[in-house]
């Protein structure tokens, strides 16, 4: 009977110390949720409060609008890019650093890519913004003494999302290579010199050591930079506003400008629960694949 008690006493101190993380995702997460799915069912009045059901009216109006299938588009362009982007670059850096690079120097070259995920991202974007200039711009002037005419980056509609990829992958890789790089601490430094010794190059290493080692880091970075390029906004909006047109316009901007600019809280709403779909599907489809490619033994 002791020991129960005191289970009993142990399991309700763990749940009071748990109960301002439960408070607080009921309250800020679960209610609003709820309050979301319900107003895309609705024509809702956000001045006067009054609302009227209209079913499926909001997703159907949406899924005909060519800005809304534009933006979707877009992030799908995104999502792609920059997750196989940052991962990638993050896995290489932190190849580099973790094993080719002088120790002496290691540390400074990781403070160095890391630093830029320290930035604030409405500055970074501010800074970029100037940088890609069509006139005045620095990136356009090194590309001049290439002999490479001058690139209107913000104002082509087939240039901007390259823009805005280019930002992404230099503010994030720095953080996906920290990441990446605590799972390289796990690959063993014995087994990659037998491999040597055994005649294996360095891309036979990395593909048959290094990746199935430090799979399960590489596959979480994967899947925050993904969820990331889905709610893609602030590098958009600061850097090219969404345009020249839509042409880089993502999903969570055009839930930002239905609700807080034209005040259709309903195709808001309807918006931001198939954006929610999307990244649940998306997190599904990465899920189910890795079974295929991470190793956690």
């Amino acid at each position: 009977m002791k020991k129960k008690r005191t289970k009993r006493r142990e399991t309700g101190a763990a749940y009071l110390f748990t109960l301002p993380s439960f408070l607080g995702f009921i309250a800020f997460v679960l209610i609003p949720v709820i309050w979301v799915v319900i107003i895309s069912f609705q024509k809702y009045n956000v001045f006067t409060g009054a609302s009227e059901f209209v079913g499926l009216k909001n997703y159907l109006s949406i899924l005909k609008d060519p800005r809304s299938i534009s933006a979707l588009k877009n992030t799908l362009w995104y999502t792609v890019l920059c997750g196989i982007g940052n991962t990638g670059l993050g896995l290489i850096l932190a190849v580099l650093v973790d094993d080719i690079l002088p120790s002496k120097v290691n540390v400074f070259f990781r403070s160095i890519y890391f630093f830029p995920s320290l930035v604030a991202l409405t500055f970074v974007a501010i800074i970029w913004q100037e940088f890609f200039q069509t006139d005045a711009g620095v990136i356009n002037y090194y590309l001049s003494l290439l002999g490479v005419s001058k690139v209107g980056w913000l104002n082509s509609q087939s240039m901007s999302k390259i823009a805005v990829l280019i930002l992404d992958i230099w503010k994030n890789a720095g953080m996906s290579m920290l990441l990446i790089l605590a799972g390289l601490q796990n690959v063993d430094k014995g087994l990659l010199e037998a491999a040597q010794i055994d005649g294996a190059n360095a891309l036979q290493r990395f593909r048959r050591i290094i990746v199935p080692v430090a799979s399960p880091q590489i596959f979480f970075v994967l899947i925050m930079n993904v969820t990331g390029a889905l709610r893609i906004y602030e590098s958009i909006l600061v850097l090219t506003g969404g345009g020249p047109g839509d042409s880089s316009r993502s999903l969570v901007m055009l839930v930002a400008e239905k609700g807080f600019t034209s005040f259709d809280y309903g195709a808001a709403s309807a918006l931001s629960i198939l954006l929610l779909g999307l990244i649940g599907i998306v997190t599904l489809i990465q899920f189910a694949g890795s079974k295929w490619w991470v190793h956690y033994e």
